[in-house]
């Protein structure tokens, strides 16, 4: 995709000027695992950024733990992923200076904001994530236009599919669903760039987000051609509009 190409090129420019912190993500998928950059609208956590990677651990396998306990716990919406500092950027091709990074994985939010206090629970310390994609990869500062109607990248694989909604300006909001996708059958080149989609008869605002159980009609252009989607979200995983209501002045 030309805009996912451009993407990568405008962050990877960025990354001399970026220093190592920690990135959080939300981990979503069991068959195979995302993960989501937790952005917000300051330096250096200005990127929506999703990835495509595998777990490993000397002695242990976290990345069966985790499908495990998702198994054990299917009431457990969010999970994520508290690296070691690192510089994001550094993941981005089209010249990636690095295409792994370790960190601790949990149930539940590591850092229990207001919006998912429950204690989290560490799955496995010290877990290697090697990314073998990256699906979406967009700076936030300057901000870019804000969309005419709600705005999502559609990726995944197989049956397992995911929506994000797609970060312009502040205020906005991150939201991640799990959804079912039906009018055209995704090739998994297609999914593997992210595809973009529109609600259709929307506004890009949070209480016009999806909702789990109702199903929206959605525009996409897919391999050169406009086709419609009807779009089913079957739950919402991540929702956060606080850490995007303002940007650095």
């Amino acid at each position: 995709m030309d805009q996912h190409a451009h993407d990568h090129a405008a962050g990877n420019a960025s990354a001399a000027k970026d220093k190592p912190a920690g990135h959080g993500m939300v981990v979503v998928g069991t068959g195979t695992l995302f993960m989501s950059h937790l952005p917000m609208f300051m330096s250096p956590h200005d990127y929506q950024v999703i990835i495509e990677g595998t777990l490993s651990s000397d002695g242990a396998d976290p990345q069966r733990s985790y499908r495990e306990d998702r198994t054990r716990h299917p009431e457990a919406t969010i999970y994520t992923f508290n690296p070691a500092p690192f510089v994001l950027t550094d993941l981005f091709p089209p010249a990636a200076k690095r295409t792994q990074f370790r960190g601790d994985l949990f149930r539940g939010h590591f850092e229990a904001p207001d919006e998912f206090p429950a204690p989290p629970a560490l799955l496995a310390g010290g877990v290697q994530v090697a990314v073998t994609n990256v699906v979406y990869a967009q700076k936030l500062t300057p901000h870019l236009s804000r969309p005419a109607t709600l705005e999502y990248l559609l990726f995944g694989k197989g049956e397992e599919l995911f929506l994000a909604h797609l970060i312009s300006a502040p205020p906005d909001f991150d939201q991640i669903v799990s959804t079912k996708v039906s009018g055209r059958q995704l090739t998994a080149d297609e999914l593997r760039g992210g595809v973009r989609v529109q609600v259709n008869g929307t506004t890009s605002a949070p209480a016009q987000r999806l909702k789990a159980g109702k199903a929206v009609s959605a525009s996409a252009t897919v391999s050169g051609k406009k086709v419609t989607l009807q779009v089913e979200p079957r739950a919402e995983l991540y929702f956060m509009a606080r850490e995007l209501a303002e940007g650095d002045d």
